[in-house]
């Protein structure tokens, strides 16, 4: 509790005021300068605040990880888990390690072809709680947490989550890009974790977990680095991608009409052995294994195409199409 001042106490703060209004100097009076002393430098890096960010694409990719991360662990501990995503936020790597307790599960990925790692970090409490779940118990949050590492059947009971969080997040990301994200290794103290350097900007999205009466979250940080390939995505609405551009198709389609390809029509194909074809003089017929009747492949660029039959167009070779060959 704050400090109750007597009336005595209050008098004498009264009656100090009254002195320093005395004091104050006569209008037009020079006001002596307080020495400032030396300057001190101010790091702003140090001082800023977390940083809000409007990336639409991510805030998609969030919340279909959000809901496929909450049916995965449904699924797997057979409780229902409740989920929330919180807003994605900005802030230096340095100060994202000092949010994270000691010990934490700390998962180091790798998000292919982007290049650089990731960081998934799930906080001591809801490890314990999953791990209790795994075991059996009948109430959660008995599990020790403080002073102690997490052993080898917890690391592995962890690992079986975050692997099948990783297909999740895989999934979240294919509407915007494919990736491919492989497991590195997993670490206990946030100093054997740095992924970047500490002065780097981060994105961090948290993801709020309820199970049972039970809260934990689990992290994602993803260096903006990482990210800048596919920045001008995440900035777009899934949405505003999908619409197909009038203007764009009209200009595709009239490029395409004024492209130059080469077509050509096999004949015929004939088999001769080695001797024969030594043996052949001018003159000599080669019968081909195509009749009269059948119908030849048109080539467009080496592919085959169409089926045609061949004929004579104004004292011209040419060909009829017939059909069309279905694409393998």
């Amino acid at each position: 509790m704050a400090q109750i001042l007597s009336q005595d106490e209050i008098d004498a703060l009264l009656g100090g005021l009254d002195t320093v209004t005395d004091q104050l100097p006569e209008e037009g009076a020079k006001v002596p300068q307080a020495d400032m002393g030396s300057a001190v430098p101010f790091d702003f890096r140090k001082n800023s605040r977390p940083a809000r960010v409007k990336l639409p694409g991510f805030d998609v990719i969030q919340d279909q990880f959000n809901r496929s991360l909450r049916g995965t662990l449904s699924s797997q501990l057979r409780l229902y888990v409740d989920s929330a995503a919180i807003p994605p936020e900005v802030i230096s790597f340095q100060e994202f390690l000092r949010r994270i307790p000691v010990p934490s599960s700390l998962h180091i990925l790798k998000m292919e072809p982007l290049r650089g790692h990731i960081l998934m970090v799930i906080d001591p409490q809801m490890v314990f709680s999953i791990v209790e779940i795994f075991l059996g118990a009948t109430k959660l949050g008995q599990s020790r947490i403080e002073g102690r590492e997490f052993t080898s059947i917890e690391q592995r009971l962890i690992l079986r989550i975050v692997t099948s969080l990783l297909t999740d997040l895989e999934k979240a990301w294919q509407n915007l890009m494919p990736v491919k994200i492989n497991y590195i290794r997993s670490e206990i103290n946030p100093q054997f974790a740095k992924i970047v350097q500490e002065d780097d900007s981060v994105l961090i999205s948290r993801y709020q977990l309820e199970i049972d009466e039970m809260s934990g979250s689990i992290t994602l940080c993803l260096p903006m680095a990482l990210l800048q390939p596919v920045r001008a995505r995440l900035q777009k609405t899934f949405q505003g991608d999908e619409t197909v551009d009038p203007e764009w198709r009209k200009t595709l389609a009239k490029n395409l009409s004024q492209t130059d390809v080469t077509a050509s029509v096999i004949l015929g194909r004939a088999s001769l052995k080695g001797a024969e074809l030594i043996a052949l003089t001018p003159g000599d017929v080669i019968p081909l294994e195509t009749g009269m009747d059948d119908l030849l492949d048109l080539l467009v660029e080496g592919r085959p195409k169409y089926r045609v039959a061949p004929g004579v167009v104004k004292g011209r070779r040419a060909v009829r199409v017939v059909k069309t060959v279905e694409a393998a």
